[in-house]
């Protein structure tokens, strides 16, 4: 005969299972590496693309990401092109840091390690633009593309950036999640 003291520590230990299970995290996708801009097209079409590009992507802890791009304009190769931004992986998504993201979204594709940036713009004729990336090994040498790297680094680890708005891991992550493809099914 089961006693009711049993019961509960059955039913104790149930929840305990059920909730450290629940509470541990899924791993975080490789998005880890380096890519060379593909492609950066407009519609409707213009000038308002990269002529080159690269991004970098590291893992700064178990949770977060840091993304930094440097580019180069179509319509003014001169100007100043560059960004970084920062992720966080969460148990439903990994998710952009909510400042200056707003008008933007992250596609990923696993199967290629392609990534795709598509903005809107803030002109007139309200632009998209659609930048692919793709995944390389090959080290950056173009000049232009490395120095513009060291500078959004240098940025994002600017201790006045963090003193003014926090570090990474304290900014909200909520709005604009990294949206995965999903690999479609191999028939055998």
């Amino acid at each position: 005969m089961i006693t009711i003291s049993a019961l509960r520590a059955t039913a104790a230990l149930a929840a305990l299972t059920f909730t450290l299970g629940a509470s541990a995290q899924a791993p975080m996708p490789d998005l880890v590496g380096d890519y060379n801009l593909a492609s950066s097209s407009t519609v409707p079409a213009s000038t308002w693309g990269y002529s080159k590009g690269r991004i970098a992507i590291k893992q700064l802890d178990d949770k977060h990401l840091m993304i930094v791009l440097s580019c180069e304009w179509k319509r003014e190769p001169k100007a100043v092109c560059g960004d970084y931004f920062y992720a966080q992986w969460r148990d439903d998504g990994l998710y952009l840091q909510d400042m200056n993201t707003f008008a933007m979204r992250l596609y990923f594709d696993p199967a290629s390690r392609k990534l795709t940036i598509i903005s809107r713009g803030a002109d007139a004729r309200a632009s998209v633009r659609h930048d692919m990336f793709a995944a390389t090994t090959a080290p950056l040498t173009d000049p232009a593309l490395v120095r513009r790297m060291k500078r959004e680094q240098s940025n994002a680890d600017s201790k006045e950036n963090r003193r003014v708005f926090g570090p990474y891991n304290k900014w909200d992550y909520k709005e604009n999640r990294i949206e995965f493809q999903q690999q479609a099914a191999v028939k055998p």
